[in-house]
């Protein structure tokens, strides 16, 4: 368990670390984005003060070096570093050049302010009662069990973002892109525990607000785009599965949006600042998650078509340099991970073939079918697609789509350049949702993989919701006033209606939460009012300071609690009605309990239910070394080993000291599992003693090297 040294030494690194990024990313944008002030100049700071810990965090484990003490270093060093060349970096506002490039902001009404903080303090408590549930018992979604945490776990103990972890014989996701499950690993390496990971998504929903309030307030209508992607971050669809976990959904969408808000709030979208900060953005959108690859395709495409707008001279020189600012943003964000996968599997998207560049071997996952497969379909619509909508976007989707849609085709229609780059983006966005291989993944005729997969739509969506509150200039000022109104009231509606379906689990939370959410919103709202009515800078960091110290402080405590009861299955709220109950009542969590005695074990896994669900199996402090043991194929494929002889040489390869045996899961039918064929395997090879015993899963010490010998006579997987 964590001490109060390592505890306090931690929060010191990562105090170091936010400063120096802080300084290094105002920096930059005062060279990038000379005189921008207000929301959107912090908006920009703070994304190249986070493109700036990516970017050292990146080199460092490109050459294995990645860990708390030289990430802490390389950070002060650049931010010293930018001190001595940026010395305005901390002189005042009124010593910046005029706000020539960002566009000027209606004023807008304080009720209008009241309304948008309320609102993102509404869904901040909302959000906050699973972050607090995560603090109770750990993270136990889904994806953050398969494979997000596992990657950050893997990023720390290695020290390197190169080194590819197979976690299972299903899907080919060792390719993802990676950037918010560095940033988890980072985390890890400052506190040597993961306790803020549950934390940092309540941070991402602080980006996605901000950044949606920066899109409209070109328009005057900053308050009505909170809320609109306030609907959208309380709705099912993203809510159910991101506070308190490390899926990365509402990372892309953040980002995206902070790529949007630069390229509105410009004056001149197409010069080489906004541009190269926005596609930094969209880059780093680009190295978390392959869903904004159509959205991020279609904005490329559209803001080089931007630049070649206006007049004939100089024409094709400027969209060339336009291209060249953009794309450059791109390959800083996010093309390491596409680089990587060129040399490992011989092409940037190992999912699809491109031409002559083939994938790796099919997917052994769910059947892939487009939502178009069924367009016509009405036995689907009825039993599959109407239900999903309804539950993951709420009751009132149609109205939702219906009013994403009409903004998309008036902005086509009426819009400036900039905004009908935007609405095509959108449009390119949904249309490519439609034809998705996995959009109505299943059977043929039993799309049960469409409700799940909906989020694959969330960044166009985001997107075209925002572009909904903005009123088009198709009428007077007064039409305009009624359109943010309208707006307002609709996004603001239906958020309060997402929110009024609070579960137990969160409402049992509700005075942390709200203490919770008031730090979250409060700290950078009383900054912001302060500043405005003339608190000095010193005063300011003051405050700040003492705020953020009594968080510290009550962090400490927290942080012994959740390591106390981590995966454990003494721990309150322990999932018995949820995903992944089943599982644990099948046996996991006993390994779970086991697992958390344990540190720096070498665990081999066999079974795809310990695959799918193989965080907890990392131990306490995530130092466990957990690897799938399977067949290595060409270009970077990954399967199961069929024969016993086989995977008795791939264990004592791996040199493993533990194996954990689980079932093969089915993951429409969790329930029909049957114990795994390795624990017969082991049981017989004299080599294995059985430490914990579960119904179907199994906790095996290696005594000795396994014999090939033991397994005559034995059946192979496919003999089953």
């Amino acid at each position: 368990m964590s001490g109060t040294g390592e505890y306090a030494l931690g929060m010191l690194a990562l105090a170091a670390i936010a400063v120096s990024m802080a300084v290094a990313g105002r920096a930059l944008r005062r060279r990038l984005l000379p005189g921008w002030r207000g929301a959107p100049a912090m908006l920009a700071a703070g994304l190249l003060g986070l493109a700036s810990l990516v970017a050292i965090s990146e080199l460092l484990g490109l050459v294995g070096l990645l860990d708390g003490v030289v990430l802490t270093a390389a950070c002060l060093i650049a931010g010293v570093g930018t001190l001595r060349w940026e010395p305005l970096v901390i002189g005042d506002v009124r010593s910046e050049p005029p706000a020539e490039d960002l566009r000027e902001s209606p004023p807008v009404a304080a009720w209008e302010i009241a309304v948008a903080v309320g609102l993102a303090l509404l869904v901040a408590v909302q959000w906050a009662g699973p972050a607090l549930l995560a603090l109770d018992r750990g993270i136990y979604g889904g994806d953050s069990l398969w494979y997000h945490m596992p990657f950050a776990a893997h990023i720390a103990q290695s020290g390197s973002v190169t080194e590819l972890l197979f976690t299972d014989p299903l899907y080919l996701n060792w390719f993802y892109p990676q950037v918010s499950e560095l940033l988890h690993a980072d985390g890890l390496m400052l506190l040597g525990n993961d306790f803020l990971s549950p934390l940092l998504n309540l941070v991402w929903l602080g980006v996605a607000l901000t950044a949606a309030w920066c899109c409209g307030r070109p328009y005057g209508a900053g308050a009505p785009a909170l809320a609109a992607i306030a609907a959208l971050m309380s709705a099912n669809l993203v809510f159910s599965r991101q506070p308190g976990n490390a899926n990365n959904d509402v990372v892309v969408i953040a980002l995206f949006l902070v790529a949007v808000a630069i390229l509105l709030n410009a004056r001149r979208p197409a010069d080489r600042g906004p541009l190269l900060v926005a596609g930094l953005a969209a880059g780093l959108a680009l190295g978390t998650k392959l869903t904004v690859v159509p959205a991020v395709g279609a904005l490329t495409v559209g803001v080089i078509v931007l630049a070649a707008l206006g007049p004939s001279v100089g024409r094709a020189p400027r969209a060339l340099r336009a291209a060249a600012a953009w794309i450059a943003g791109l390959a800083i964000g996010g093309g390491l991970w596409y680089v990587r996968n060129v040399f490992v599997s011989g092409t940037p998207f190992p999912f699809v073939d491109l031409g002559p560049l083939s994938k790796p071997e099919e997917l052994a996952g769910r059947d892939p079918y487009t939502i178009v497969h069924y367009l016509s379909d009405t036995d689907v619509w009825g039993r599959y697609f109407r239900p999903g909508l309804e539950e993951r976007l709420g009751d009132l989707w149609p109205l939702l789509l219906a009013a994403a849609a009409l903004a998309v085709v008036l902005w086509l229609w009426r819009g400036g350049a900039v905004e009908r780059v935007l609405a095509a983006t959108a449009a390119f966005a949904a249309l490519a949702y439609l034809l998705t291989p996995l959009g109505a993944s299943g059977p043929e005729g039993m799309p049960v993989g469409f409700r799940l997969n909906i989020r694959y739509l969330a960044p166009g969506l985001a997107l075209a919701l925002v572009l909904a509150s903005i009123p088009v200039p198709v009428a007077g000022e007064r039409a305009r006033r009624l359109w943010r109104l309208g707006a307002l009231v609709l996004f603001g509606g239906i958020a309060l209606l997402n929110v009024a379906e609070l579960e137990p689990i969160d409402t049992d939370r509700l005075s942390g939460s709200v203490l919770l959410a008031a730090s979250l919103v409060g700290l950078p709202t009383g900054l912001v009012l302060l500043a405005r009515r003339g608190a000095s800078r010193q005063a300011l960091a003051v405050g700040s300071a003492v705020v953020l110290l009594a968080l510290v402080l009550a962090g400490r405590s927290a942080q012994d609690e959740y390591l106390e009861l981590r995966y454990s299955s003494a721990a309150p709220d322990y999932p018995t009605d949820e995903q992944p109950s089943t599982e644990l009542a099948q046996g996991l969590g006993s390994a779970y309990d086991f697992a958390r005695t344990m540190e720096g074990a070498k665990v081999g896994l066999a079974g795809t239910t310990g695959a799918l669900f193989q965080y907890g199996l990392w131990g306490l402090d995530s130092s466990n070394e957990v690897r799938f043991v399977g067949e290595h194929l060409d270009h970077g494929a990954f399967g199961e080993i069929d024969q016993c002889a086989d995977w008795f040489a791939a264990v004592n390869e791996g040199g493993y000291e533990w194996v954990v045996t689980t079932p093969d899961y089915d993951q429409d039918d969790p329930e029909s599992a049957v114990p795994a064929v390795e624990g017969t395997w082991l049981r017989d090879s004299g080599g294995a003693r059985p430490v914990v015993r579960d119904r179907l899963v199994n906790v095996w010490r290696i005594m000795a090297p396994l014999d090939p010998a033991a397994c005559a006579g034995l059946p192979g997987r496919s003999e089953l």
